[in-house]
Protein backbone atom coordinates (compact mmCIF):
# COMPACT_ATOMS: atom_id res chain seq x y z
CA UNK A 1 0.00 0.00 0.00
CA UNK A 2 1.17 3.29 -0.27
CA UNK A 3 -0.08 6.89 -0.04
CA UNK A 4 0.28 10.14 -2.15
CA UNK A 5 -0.80 13.43 -1.18
CA UNK A 6 -0.26 17.19 -2.14
CA UNK A 7 0.93 19.12 0.18
CA UNK A 8 0.40 22.70 -1.82
CA UNK A 9 -1.47 23.59 -4.59
CA UNK A 10 1.57 24.65 -6.66
CA UNK A 11 4.05 22.58 -8.37
CA UNK A 12 7.62 23.49 -9.14
CA UNK A 13 10.51 21.76 -9.76
CA UNK A 14 12.18 19.22 -12.21
CA UNK A 15 11.75 15.83 -13.20
CA UNK A 16 14.15 13.10 -15.05
CA UNK A 17 11.76 10.65 -16.84
CA UNK A 18 12.76 7.16 -18.33
CA UNK A 19 13.35 6.58 -21.70
CA UNK A 20 10.74 5.62 -24.35
CA UNK A 21 9.62 2.04 -23.55
CA UNK A 22 7.80 1.83 -26.86
CA UNK A 23 11.25 2.96 -28.82
CA UNK A 24 13.16 0.60 -26.54
CA UNK A 25 11.09 -2.39 -27.23
CA UNK A 26 10.94 -1.67 -31.05
CA UNK A 27 14.81 -1.34 -30.67
CA UNK A 28 15.43 -4.71 -29.43
CA UNK A 29 13.47 -6.47 -31.48
CA UNK A 30 15.41 -4.34 -34.74
CA UNK A 31 18.88 -5.19 -32.64
CA UNK A 32 17.98 -9.58 -32.51
CA UNK A 33 16.89 -9.25 -36.82
CA UNK A 34 20.29 -7.43 -36.74
CA UNK A 35 22.21 -10.41 -35.39
CA UNK A 36 22.87 -7.44 -32.40
CA UNK A 37 24.57 -4.84 -35.00
CA UNK A 38 22.65 -2.23 -33.58
CA UNK A 39 24.76 -0.34 -30.53
CA UNK A 40 21.62 0.77 -28.32
CA UNK A 41 22.25 3.15 -25.05
CA UNK A 42 19.95 4.89 -22.65
CA UNK A 43 17.31 1.84 -22.96
CA UNK A 44 14.13 2.00 -20.79
CA UNK A 45 14.26 0.89 -17.29
CA UNK A 46 10.87 -0.03 -17.43
CA UNK A 47 10.26 -3.35 -16.09
CA UNK A 48 8.72 -5.03 -19.56
CA UNK A 49 12.14 -3.60 -21.47
CA UNK A 50 14.38 -5.25 -18.77
CA UNK A 51 12.25 -8.61 -19.29
CA UNK A 52 12.30 -8.43 -23.02
CA UNK A 53 16.10 -7.57 -23.09
CA UNK A 54 16.63 -10.31 -20.57
CA UNK A 55 15.08 -12.82 -23.39
CA UNK A 56 16.92 -11.66 -25.80
CA UNK A 57 19.91 -11.77 -24.15
CA UNK A 58 20.15 -15.55 -23.51
CA UNK A 59 22.66 -17.39 -25.45
CA UNK A 60 19.76 -19.80 -26.27
CA UNK A 61 16.11 -18.75 -25.56
CA UNK A 62 14.45 -21.20 -23.54
CA UNK A 63 11.51 -23.30 -25.06
CA UNK A 64 9.69 -22.23 -22.32
CA UNK A 65 9.29 -18.35 -22.37
CA UNK A 66 7.21 -16.41 -19.42
CA UNK A 67 6.02 -12.91 -20.64
CA UNK A 68 4.02 -11.95 -17.46
CA UNK A 69 2.38 -9.00 -18.01
CA UNK A 70 4.21 -7.60 -21.34
CA UNK A 71 1.80 -7.19 -23.77
CA UNK A 72 4.19 -5.93 -26.14
CA UNK A 73 6.84 -8.60 -25.25
CA UNK A 74 4.29 -11.06 -25.82
CA UNK A 75 3.65 -9.50 -29.53
CA UNK A 76 6.56 -8.79 -30.67
CA UNK A 77 8.15 -12.24 -29.26
CA UNK A 78 5.72 -14.18 -31.30
CA UNK A 79 6.67 -12.60 -34.82
CA UNK A 80 10.14 -13.06 -33.48
CA UNK A 81 10.26 -15.97 -32.51
CA UNK A 82 8.48 -17.33 -35.99
CA UNK A 83 11.50 -16.83 -37.44
CA UNK A 84 14.13 -18.46 -35.35
CA UNK A 85 14.93 -22.41 -35.92
CA UNK A 86 13.17 -24.09 -32.54
CA UNK A 87 10.02 -25.08 -30.70
CA UNK A 88 9.16 -22.62 -28.54
CA UNK A 89 6.21 -22.42 -25.55
CA UNK A 90 5.55 -18.62 -25.16
CA UNK A 91 2.75 -17.74 -22.06
CA UNK A 92 2.24 -14.98 -19.69
CA UNK A 93 -0.20 -13.76 -17.09
CA UNK A 94 -3.65 -14.93 -16.33
CA UNK A 95 -4.56 -11.67 -17.52
CA UNK A 96 -1.99 -11.75 -20.75
CA UNK A 97 -4.24 -15.28 -21.39
CA UNK A 98 -7.48 -13.09 -21.54
CA UNK A 99 -5.40 -11.09 -24.58
CA UNK A 100 -6.33 -12.14 -28.08
CA UNK A 101 -3.32 -12.91 -30.18
CA UNK A 102 -5.56 -14.51 -33.44
CA UNK A 103 -4.99 -11.70 -35.71
CA UNK A 104 -1.14 -11.76 -35.19
CA UNK A 105 -1.20 -15.80 -35.33
CA UNK A 106 -2.99 -15.87 -38.45
CA UNK A 107 -0.94 -13.31 -40.30
CA UNK A 108 2.33 -15.62 -39.54
CA UNK A 109 0.51 -18.63 -40.59
CA UNK A 110 -0.84 -17.22 -43.76
CA UNK A 111 2.94 -16.36 -44.44
CA UNK A 112 4.71 -19.90 -43.97
CA UNK A 113 4.90 -19.25 -40.35
CA UNK A 114 3.76 -22.24 -37.80
CA UNK A 115 1.98 -20.73 -34.09
CA UNK A 116 -0.68 -22.99 -32.52
CA UNK A 117 -2.78 -22.28 -29.45
CA UNK A 118 -2.01 -24.28 -26.43
CA UNK A 119 -5.26 -23.73 -24.69
CA UNK A 120 -8.30 -21.58 -25.93
CA UNK A 121 -7.94 -20.92 -29.73
CA UNK A 122 -7.49 -16.87 -30.27
CA UNK A 123 -5.87 -16.66 -27.18
CA UNK A 124 -2.27 -17.04 -25.46
CA UNK A 125 0.11 -19.57 -24.54
CA UNK A 126 1.22 -20.25 -28.40
CA UNK A 127 3.33 -23.31 -28.98
CA UNK A 128 5.40 -21.65 -31.82
CA UNK A 129 7.73 -23.57 -34.60
CA UNK A 130 10.53 -21.38 -35.79
CA UNK A 131 11.98 -21.38 -39.04
CA UNK A 132 12.75 -19.64 -42.00
CA UNK A 133 9.25 -17.81 -43.22
CA UNK A 134 8.99 -17.16 -47.28
CA UNK A 135 6.49 -13.70 -46.31
CA UNK A 136 4.43 -12.42 -49.39
CA UNK A 137 0.85 -11.11 -48.98
CA UNK A 138 -1.62 -10.79 -46.14
CA UNK A 139 -4.26 -8.21 -44.64
CA UNK A 140 -4.43 -7.71 -40.96
CA UNK A 141 -7.47 -5.70 -39.12
CA UNK A 142 -6.19 -2.66 -37.94
CA UNK A 143 -8.66 -2.11 -34.88
CA UNK A 144 -7.28 -4.48 -32.54
CA UNK A 145 -3.49 -3.56 -31.48
CA UNK A 146 -1.08 -1.94 -33.47
CA UNK A 147 1.49 -3.98 -31.96
CA UNK A 148 0.30 -6.66 -34.01
CA UNK A 149 1.38 -5.07 -37.08
CA UNK A 150 5.06 -3.47 -35.64
CA UNK A 151 5.47 -6.88 -34.90
CA UNK A 152 5.04 -8.68 -38.53
CA UNK A 153 6.80 -5.14 -40.00
CA UNK A 154 9.96 -5.60 -37.97
CA UNK A 155 10.27 -9.37 -39.37
CA UNK A 156 9.46 -8.14 -42.66
CA UNK A 157 12.86 -7.49 -44.28
CA UNK A 158 14.74 -11.31 -42.96
CA UNK A 159 11.56 -12.39 -45.00
CA UNK A 160 12.51 -14.33 -48.48
CA UNK A 161 9.70 -12.25 -50.43
CA UNK A 162 9.58 -9.67 -47.78
CA UNK A 163 6.13 -8.52 -46.97
CA UNK A 164 3.06 -6.80 -48.27
CA UNK A 165 0.65 -5.63 -45.89
CA UNK A 166 -2.66 -4.45 -46.22
CA UNK A 167 -4.36 -3.29 -42.81
CA UNK A 168 -7.88 -3.26 -42.91
CA UNK A 169 -9.42 0.29 -41.64
CA UNK A 170 -9.86 1.73 -39.15
CA UNK A 171 -6.25 1.82 -37.81
CA UNK A 172 -5.88 2.55 -34.37
CA UNK A 173 -2.60 4.12 -32.94
CA UNK A 174 -1.19 4.67 -36.48
CA UNK A 175 1.71 6.84 -34.46
CA UNK A 176 2.91 3.87 -33.27
CA UNK A 177 2.92 2.02 -36.47
CA UNK A 178 4.81 4.62 -38.20
CA UNK A 179 7.73 4.69 -35.36
CA UNK A 180 8.24 1.20 -36.23
CA UNK A 181 8.86 2.29 -39.70
CA UNK A 182 10.46 5.32 -38.66
CA UNK A 183 12.80 3.65 -36.50
CA UNK A 184 13.61 0.77 -39.38
CA UNK A 185 14.66 3.72 -41.93
CA UNK A 186 17.01 4.93 -39.10
CA UNK A 187 18.37 1.28 -39.38
CA UNK A 188 18.49 1.42 -43.23
CA UNK A 189 15.45 -0.56 -44.28
CA UNK A 190 13.17 0.76 -46.52
CA UNK A 191 9.51 1.04 -46.89
CA UNK A 192 6.15 2.23 -49.41
CA UNK A 193 3.06 2.82 -47.32
CA UNK A 194 0.50 3.84 -49.74
CA UNK A 195 -3.38 4.12 -48.53
CA UNK A 196 -3.64 1.08 -46.58
CA UNK A 197 -0.94 -1.09 -47.63
CA UNK A 198 2.93 -1.14 -46.23
CA UNK A 199 5.61 -3.21 -48.48
CA UNK A 200 8.75 -3.79 -47.28
CA UNK A 201 11.16 -6.12 -49.00
CA UNK A 202 13.98 -8.38 -48.56
CA UNK A 203 16.75 -6.13 -46.92
CA UNK A 204 19.64 -5.96 -44.60
CA UNK A 205 19.43 -4.11 -41.26
CA UNK A 206 22.62 -1.63 -40.91
CA UNK A 207 24.75 -1.44 -38.23
CA UNK A 208 24.42 1.55 -36.31
CA UNK A 209 24.63 3.68 -32.97
CA UNK A 210 21.33 4.80 -31.39
CA UNK A 211 20.31 6.74 -27.91
CA UNK A 212 16.82 6.52 -26.87
CA UNK A 213 14.86 9.79 -25.92
CA UNK A 214 12.79 10.00 -23.48
CA UNK A 215 8.98 8.77 -22.65
CA UNK A 216 6.39 11.48 -24.17
CA UNK A 217 3.61 9.09 -22.36
CA UNK A 218 5.37 8.62 -18.60
CA UNK A 219 4.83 13.15 -19.10
CA UNK A 220 0.89 12.50 -19.49
CA UNK A 221 1.06 12.56 -15.68
CA UNK A 222 3.36 15.00 -14.69
CA UNK A 223 1.04 17.19 -17.33
CA UNK A 224 -2.10 15.89 -15.46
CA UNK A 225 -0.35 17.29 -12.37
CA UNK A 226 0.71 20.55 -13.89
CA UNK A 227 -3.42 20.87 -14.71
CA UNK A 228 -4.77 20.30 -11.25
CA UNK A 229 -2.04 22.50 -9.73
CA UNK A 230 -2.94 26.46 -9.11
CA UNK A 231 0.08 27.07 -10.20
CA UNK A 232 3.17 24.90 -11.74
CA UNK A 233 6.58 25.86 -13.13
CA UNK A 234 8.10 21.85 -14.33
CA UNK A 235 11.24 21.19 -16.75
CA UNK A 236 11.90 17.75 -17.99
CA UNK A 237 14.34 17.34 -19.94
CA UNK A 238 15.06 15.16 -23.13
CA UNK A 239 11.90 15.79 -24.49
CA UNK A 240 11.60 16.97 -28.14
CA UNK A 241 9.31 18.14 -30.36
CA UNK A 242 10.49 16.69 -33.38
CA UNK A 243 10.23 12.93 -31.63
CA UNK A 244 9.58 10.04 -32.76
CA UNK A 245 6.58 9.61 -30.46
CA UNK A 246 3.04 9.89 -31.13
CA UNK A 247 2.44 10.95 -27.41
CA UNK A 248 4.02 13.94 -27.95
CA UNK A 249 0.80 14.84 -28.34
CA UNK A 250 -0.01 15.48 -25.08
CA UNK A 251 1.74 19.06 -25.37
CA UNK A 252 -0.82 20.03 -27.60
CA UNK A 253 -3.83 17.88 -25.57
CA UNK A 254 -3.57 19.55 -22.55
CA UNK A 255 -3.12 23.52 -24.19
CA UNK A 256 -6.51 22.84 -23.70
CA UNK A 257 -6.40 22.76 -19.67
CA UNK A 258 -3.99 25.66 -19.41
CA UNK A 259 -0.78 23.93 -19.41
CA UNK A 260 1.36 25.41 -21.40
CA UNK A 261 4.79 23.77 -23.23
CA UNK A 262 7.77 25.75 -23.80
CA UNK A 263 10.28 24.23 -25.89
CA UNK A 264 13.80 24.17 -25.15
CA UNK A 265 17.41 23.03 -26.13
CA UNK A 266 17.42 20.73 -23.48
CA UNK A 267 13.75 19.38 -23.10
CA UNK A 268 10.48 21.67 -22.19
CA UNK A 269 9.19 23.44 -19.43
CA UNK A 270 5.38 22.94 -18.84
CA UNK A 271 3.41 26.42 -17.24
CA UNK A 272 -0.22 26.23 -15.68
CA UNK A 273 -1.84 29.06 -17.16
CA UNK A 274 -5.49 30.55 -16.50
CA UNK A 275 -6.50 29.35 -19.83
CA UNK A 276 -9.66 26.17 -19.63
CA UNK A 277 -11.85 25.02 -22.06
CA UNK A 278 -15.46 24.47 -20.82
CA UNK A 279 -16.29 21.56 -23.15
CA UNK A 280 -14.33 18.91 -24.84
CA UNK A 281 -14.66 15.98 -27.64
CA UNK A 282 -11.57 14.32 -28.58
CA UNK A 283 -10.96 11.28 -30.51
CA UNK A 284 -7.85 9.70 -29.50
CA UNK A 285 -7.80 6.53 -31.61
CA UNK A 286 -3.83 7.63 -32.06
CA UNK A 287 -3.03 8.30 -28.74
CA UNK A 288 -5.17 5.60 -26.53
CA UNK A 289 -2.31 5.97 -23.67
CA UNK A 290 -3.25 9.50 -22.87
CA UNK A 291 -6.87 9.17 -22.72
CA UNK A 292 -6.73 8.56 -19.04
CA UNK A 293 -4.75 10.39 -17.57
CA UNK A 294 -6.88 13.24 -19.92
CA UNK A 295 -9.54 11.72 -18.25
CA UNK A 296 -8.60 12.22 -14.81
CA UNK A 297 -7.92 15.79 -15.23
CA UNK A 298 -10.95 16.89 -16.73
CA UNK A 299 -12.81 15.34 -14.07
CA UNK A 300 -11.00 17.41 -11.60
CA UNK A 301 -10.93 20.46 -13.36
CA UNK A 302 -14.68 20.13 -14.04
CA UNK A 303 -15.08 20.18 -17.54
CA UNK A 304 -17.38 18.16 -19.80
CA UNK A 305 -15.97 15.71 -21.20
CA UNK A 306 -16.33 13.16 -24.38
CA UNK A 307 -13.02 10.78 -25.57
CA UNK A 308 -13.21 8.29 -28.61
CA UNK A 309 -11.41 5.86 -30.37
CA UNK A 310 -10.61 3.60 -27.20
CA UNK A 311 -11.61 0.83 -28.69
CA UNK A 312 -7.89 -0.67 -27.50
CA UNK A 313 -7.93 0.05 -23.98
CA UNK A 314 -10.16 -3.08 -23.19
CA UNK A 315 -7.65 -5.17 -24.15
CA UNK A 316 -4.73 -3.55 -22.21
CA UNK A 317 -3.32 -5.27 -18.54
CA UNK A 318 -7.10 -4.43 -17.59
CA UNK A 319 -9.87 -3.47 -19.40
CA UNK A 320 -8.93 0.12 -18.49
CA UNK A 321 -12.32 2.25 -19.29
CA UNK A 322 -14.23 -0.38 -17.06
CA UNK A 323 -11.49 -0.11 -14.37
CA UNK A 324 -11.25 3.38 -14.74
CA UNK A 325 -14.94 4.00 -14.01
CA UNK A 326 -14.97 1.71 -10.97
CA UNK A 327 -11.88 3.30 -9.42
CA UNK A 328 -13.24 6.92 -9.81
CA UNK A 329 -16.47 5.78 -8.12
CA UNK A 330 -14.31 5.63 -5.09
CA UNK A 331 -14.19 10.19 -5.54
CA UNK A 332 -18.10 10.53 -5.91
CA UNK A 333 -17.38 10.25 -9.79
CA UNK A 334 -20.00 9.12 -12.29
CA UNK A 335 -18.43 8.45 -15.71
CA UNK A 336 -20.27 6.32 -18.66
CA UNK A 337 -17.95 4.42 -20.81
CA UNK A 338 -19.00 1.66 -23.40
CA UNK A 339 -16.38 -0.18 -25.70
CA UNK A 340 -15.09 2.96 -27.56
CA UNK A 341 -15.36 5.91 -25.35
CA UNK A 342 -15.98 7.44 -22.26
CA UNK A 343 -18.13 10.54 -21.30
CA UNK A 344 -17.24 12.62 -18.00
CA UNK A 345 -20.11 15.41 -17.16
CA UNK A 346 -19.72 18.72 -15.96
CA UNK A 347 -19.12 19.79 -12.30
CA UNK A 348 -19.42 16.41 -10.25
CA UNK A 349 -18.93 17.17 -6.46
CA UNK A 350 -15.41 14.73 -6.07
CA UNK A 351 -15.18 13.63 -2.36
CA UNK A 352 -12.87 10.49 -2.09
CA UNK A 353 -14.18 7.98 0.29
CA UNK A 354 -10.89 6.95 1.32
CA UNK A 355 -11.50 3.71 0.07
CA UNK A 356 -8.37 1.95 -1.17
CA UNK A 357 -7.73 2.38 -4.86
CA UNK A 358 -6.84 -0.87 -6.66
CA UNK A 359 -4.52 -1.16 -9.01
CA UNK A 360 -5.75 -4.40 -11.13
CA UNK A 361 -2.22 -4.80 -12.27
CA UNK A 362 -2.86 -2.42 -14.33
CA UNK A 363 0.53 0.52 -14.42
CA UNK A 364 -1.72 3.36 -15.71
CA UNK A 365 -4.68 2.98 -13.59
CA UNK A 366 -2.71 4.58 -10.36
CA UNK A 367 -0.69 7.04 -12.37
CA UNK A 368 -3.52 8.16 -13.98
CA UNK A 369 -5.52 8.70 -10.68
CA UNK A 370 -2.63 9.95 -8.49
CA UNK A 371 -2.90 13.59 -9.54
CA UNK A 372 -6.55 13.51 -7.94
CA UNK A 373 -4.54 14.27 -4.71
CA UNK A 374 -4.58 17.58 -6.05
CA UNK A 375 -7.86 18.33 -5.28
CA UNK A 376 -8.95 15.47 -2.95
CA UNK A 377 -5.94 15.39 -0.14
CA UNK A 378 -4.38 11.57 -0.01
CA UNK A 379 -5.10 9.05 -1.88
CA UNK A 380 -4.66 5.14 -1.20
CA UNK A 381 -3.00 2.80 -3.56
CA UNK A 382 -3.03 -1.15 -3.30
CA UNK A 383 0.67 -1.46 -5.03
CA UNK A 384 3.27 0.84 -5.59
CA UNK A 385 5.09 -1.31 -7.62
CA UNK A 386 2.72 -2.32 -10.31
CA UNK A 387 4.18 1.22 -11.91
CA UNK A 388 7.44 -0.19 -12.62
CA UNK A 389 6.17 -1.91 -15.92
CA UNK A 390 7.07 1.58 -17.51
CA UNK A 391 7.77 4.54 -15.42
CA UNK A 392 9.67 3.32 -12.28
CA UNK A 393 10.55 6.62 -10.91
CA UNK A 394 6.73 7.70 -10.96
CA UNK A 395 6.84 7.78 -7.13
CA UNK A 396 10.35 9.21 -6.68
CA UNK A 397 9.04 11.81 -8.87
CA UNK A 398 6.56 12.65 -7.39
CA UNK A 399 8.24 13.20 -3.96
CA UNK A 400 10.62 15.55 -6.35
CA UNK A 401 7.92 17.57 -7.25
CA UNK A 402 6.37 18.41 -3.68
CA UNK A 403 4.25 15.59 -2.45
CA UNK A 404 4.01 13.44 0.07
CA UNK A 405 4.67 9.91 -0.49
CA UNK A 406 4.02 7.48 2.54
CA UNK A 407 4.18 3.80 2.37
Amino acid sequence: MIELNALSNQIAGKVQLSSSKSISNRLLILSAMAKNNLKLSNLSDADDTKLLDQILSKPCLDNAIDCHHAGTTFRFLTAYLSTKEGLFKLCGSERMHQRPIAPLVDAINQIGGDVAYLEKKGFPPLLIRGKQIKGGEISITGDVSSQFISALLMIAPTLEKGLKLTITPPILSRPYIQMTLSLMKKVGIKHAWENNTIIISNQTYNEIDFTVENDWSSSSFIYSLASLSHKSTIEIPHLFEDSLQGDAFVSELYENLGVKTSYTHGGISIQKTDFQQEKLAFDLADYPDLALPFAVSCVGLGIETHLTGLESLKLKESDRLLTLQKELSKFNVICEVDNHSIFIPKKQNINYNNELIQTHHDHRIPMSIAPLCMKVGPIRFDDEHVVNKSYPSFWKDMETLGLSVKR
